[in-house]
């Protein structure tokens, strides 16, 4: 039986918050779900051990997203789900929250980079039973509205594909604690926006609103805001706290020097006003 993450979303216009945020007090995170999808980086960050479990990756990714350590998301809709002990409340015209990645910029060309774009879900526990099993919502970032950006779009990885083996990583690319031999995956996934510098592939930095797209020294570039929330029709939605957040691969691409694109967290930090 596949699995599969249904998270499809239409259109809708987005702004900016105001400037003024940093992290709160330190609020260990806790990972409920650690689902990547295929990829060069998959079970070795963080490592996968003969007979480990979900719950032993959840218990490794959060050990190292609470050292600010990287673990990969895979190919396109390989996703964690991480909440706090606390909500993540909607500050009035201010980002509420982080999402640390790897990204950094080129030298020669700072609109290129090393982006690998990540789109960020967040979801509220209504029902009050502390699962990620309430509705959950897109935070739209610049791509949202690009005429080039497909909504609805699926993927379905096979443990048997070896496309996107390359000589640098040769342990299995199919997370192995999966039982399944499918993983089915379903979202918006964002177009490519690569070019080419002197024989180096470098993706183009996305205006905001995306996880893994901006160097973690940008402050305002790996930050979000509850505001941008949209539900599964494009409509914008009020949230006044979220109990979930999800950052899941938004892209569908590989390379032949560099392998797949895959989105890398290293941390998730709730925001709070400078004091």
């Amino acid at each position: 039986m596949a699995s599969a993450l249904a998270l499809v979303l239409l259109c809708v216009g987005c702004s900016k918050p105001h400037h003024g945020e940093e992290p709160a007090d330190e609020q260990p995170l806790m990972v409920i779900e650690y689902c990547p999808a295929m990829g060069q980086f998959v079970n070795i960050m963080p490592t996968y051990e003969q007979g480990d479990t979900h719950a032993d990756m959840c218990r490794k990714a959060q050990e190292a997203l609470n050292t600010n350590s990287l673990i990969s998301l895979g190919g396109f809709g390989g996703y964690v789900t991480v909440c706090f002990r606390q909500k993540v409340n909607n500050r009035p015209s201010a980002y509420d929250f982080q999402v640390l990645g790897n990204a950094f910029l080129m030298q020669s060309n700072a609109e290129y980079g090393s982006s690998e774009p990540g789109i960020v879900y967040v979801s509220q526990d209504l029902n009050n039973n502390a699962l990620p099993d309430d509705e959950w919502y897109e935070l739209a970032g610049s791509e949202y509205n690009n005429p080039l950006t497909r909504h609805h779009y699926t993927k379905t990885w096979h443990k048997s594909d070896t496309t996107l083996r390359n000589r640098f990583h040769t342990q299995p690319y199919f997370p192995e604690w999966i039982e399944d031999t499918v993983i089915t995956v379903s979202g918006t996934c964002l177009a490519s926006h690569h070019q080419v510098f002197n024989g180096t592939i470098a993706q183009k930095v996305l205006d905001y609103g995306y996880a893994d797209n901006k160097p973690n020294s940008d402050a305002d570039g790996i930050s979000f805001d509850l505001d941008w929330a949209v539900d599964d029709h494009g409509n914008s939605v009020r949230l006044d706290y979220c109990d979930f957040i999800r950052i899941m691969t938004a892209v569908d691409e590989v390379y032949d020097n560099i392998g797949e694109l895959s989105t890398e967290v290293a941390g998730v930090k709730i925001l709070t006003t400078n004091k």
